[in-house]
């Protein structure tokens, strides 16, 4: 699959997803600043698709004909049936003006202290890892993966793989 035959529209500025739309499709996306519509801190599954695929339609239509948009989002999710823990989830939604389609990365566990200061503080991830690492901006970085794993995964990576499901559809002969 020639991922770099397509044109992309992103709907963000954020360097670690800019850098995984480069990762996974080997070219350059028109990076558009657009609304996700939801809070800053999606707290489930379905909100964080929703902003995506609000990031997809905004940038595609905006950046015009001829693009396919990508809308990444990152959410919190829980599973109250297995595990009684919240997850860190990344998404990708990708809409060609006809087709959409949903890529996610890997759903990685959040401690709970993080958590408890995101609901009770009103205050997204970024700023509690942010603080926890001693730095600004980690969210452009590599998040509350690379913390977390003291650098083995990168956000940049888990949206990368996000990506690359959500456009498989739009490449590979075997959806046609």
């Amino acid at each position: 699959m020639d991922f770099s035959a397509l044109k992309y529209a992103l709907g963000t500025n954020n360097e670690a997803k800019v850098k995984a739309v480069r990762m996974a499709t080997g070219s350059e996306p028109v990076c558009l600043s657009v609304s996700s519509g939801i809070s800053g801190q999606p707290l489930s599954e379905e909100e964080t698709i929703k902003g995506a695929i609000n990031r997809a339609k905004a940038a595609r239509l905006e950046a015009g004909e001829g693009f396919v948009g990508l809308g990444l989002e990152g959410g919190l999710t829980f599973d109250s049936v297995h595990t009684n823990q919240w997850y860190l989830i990344s998404v990708c939604a990708a809409w060609n003006g006809e087709q959409l389609s949903i890529g996610k990365g890997l759903a990685f566990p959040i401690p709970s202290a993080a958590v408890d200061r995101i609901k009770r503080e009103g205050i997204e991830l970024s700023a509690v890892i942010d603080e926890w690492s001693g730095t600004a901006g980690s969210n452009h970085r590599g998040g509350a993966y690379g913390l977390l794993t003291e650098g083995r995964i990168q956000r940049a990576e888990v949206f990368r793989d996000a990506v690359l499901a959500a456009l498989t559809p739009f490449l590979s002969s075997f959806y046609k």
